[in-house]
């Protein structure tokens, strides 16, 4: 379950992590009201779920009243993947110097969280030469001794920033663990967490997902999801327990397990390309869950071509290929797809899946997400 903004924020506060002071406006009355109780300059941050709301206009600076009620106006009248602005984060602004990135996120395949570090704050997955300019480096966490000091340090001594930050560093880091663990979190992100001219951090914008398994253990979230920030296909996702991640290409991409997930939005990033939409169908798939993934895929305008890359240990590659199978029988396709299918009973899900035109097959993820972007470049020639 992923939180708004504003949420995230007020879990970051009452844990201690620097952020900017802000409150929720449900209309431009409100808007109004909280910015002169919090004083100008202000930011007004559209609440959306949406990546990207800053190009599009769902971030504005406003440096005095007489700008606020025409901005906030026209921010209200904004529609992000066919959902309205319903509600504006009114937000102190100030100046910084320097933006970098910090996370916390559940590596499945590792069994264990994974901190991580950045000079490409403000960045996102997206922006390719951010992270080859400004690499991620990664310390994974054994949950039995939790997130140690000196791990922090020796991420922090691989990037660029002044010692004089390194014991707010540190703290934020270890107070983001804290969080993590009592609420169930799968995902933490600050981005960016900024340096202030007087050198102080604080976090400027927050990414919380929370395990929706621990719903049960966690009840002030029972009320806190908000399902109008879902499109129908995320909310079909929900109920076939698979997870749909939205992007801006022309690729299909089913996973079993978001380090494969991971694994291959990272190889089609280093060939200077993103997905359209990536569904991981998690290790404990059935055969209707995979059938609406590869459904979901061929009914998408966007998808030219279809890539299926899974590793099969806990998925039964034979039902991969019958739930691929299933999805072929009712949909009138002729999308190319690329498979790449190891593990249990895989030689099985192969043989059956060769009867069927437009698949191929593929030994490594390298040589699948080469042979499904030179199927798509033709495609779109």
């Amino acid at each position: 379950m992923r939180l708004q903004e504003y949420q995230a924020k007020t879990l970051l506060r009452n844990s201690g992590i620097p952020v900017p002071v802000s409150m929720l406006a449900n209309n431009v009355v409100q808007v109004k009201r909280v910015a002169s109780e919090i004083g100008y300059p202000v930011v007004l941050k559209a609440q959306a779920m949406e990546p990207g709301r800053g190009k599009s206009g769902g971030v504005r600076l406003v440096q005095s009243q007489q700008d606020l009620e025409n901005i906030s106006t026209e921010m209200f009248g904004l529609v992000f993947d066919k959902y309205p602005v319903q509600s504006i984060l009114v937000e102190k602004a100030f100046t910084f110097s320097k933006e970098y990135y910090l996370g916390i996120r559940t590596d499945f395949d590792l069994g264990c969280p994974v901190l991580r570090i950045s000079e490409a704050g403000g960045a996102t997955c997206l922006e390719t030469e951010s992270f080859m300019n400004a690499p991620l480096f990664e310390q994974t966490i054994d949950i039995n001794r939790g997130l140690k000091t000196f791990e922090i340090r020796n991420l922090l001594a691989q990037i660029d920033i002044d010692s004089s930050l390194w014991k707010q560093f540190i703290s934020i880091s270890l107070k983001l663990y804290n969080l993590y663990c009592l609420k169930d979190a799968s995902l933490i992100e600050l981005n960016s967490l900024v340096v202030t001219h007087q050198q102080q951090l604080f976090a400027l914008d927050a990414k919380i997902t929370i395990d929706n398994k621990s719903i049960y253990r966690q009840d002030q979230f029972v009320n806190a999801f908000d399902p109008s920030f879902l499109s129908d296909v995320e909310r079909q996702a929900m109920k076939y327990d698979v997870n749909y991640m939205r992007f801006p290409g022309e690729l299909g991409c089913i996973v079993n397990g978001i380090g494969l997930a991971y694994l291959t939005i990272d190889q089609l990033i280093r060939m200077q390309n993103v997905p359209a939409a990536v569904i991981d169908i998690h290790g404990a798939a059935t055969i209707s869950s995979i059938a609406f993934s590869m459904e979901t895929l061929f009914r998408d305008e966007r998808v030219h071509t279809i890539m299926v890359n899974i590793f099969g240990g806990m998925t039964d590659c034979e039902m991969v290929a019958d739930g691929i199978i299933s999805s072929i029988k009712f949909n009138n396709q002729n999308k190319p797809v690329f498979i790449r299918l190891k593990g249990t009973n895989h030689q099985i899900a192969i043989d059956r899946l060769s009867m069927h035109e437009n698949i191929r097959f593929f030994d490594t993820t390298e040589s699948l997400t080469q042979a499904a972007l030179d199927s798509l470049k033709e495609s779109l020639a």
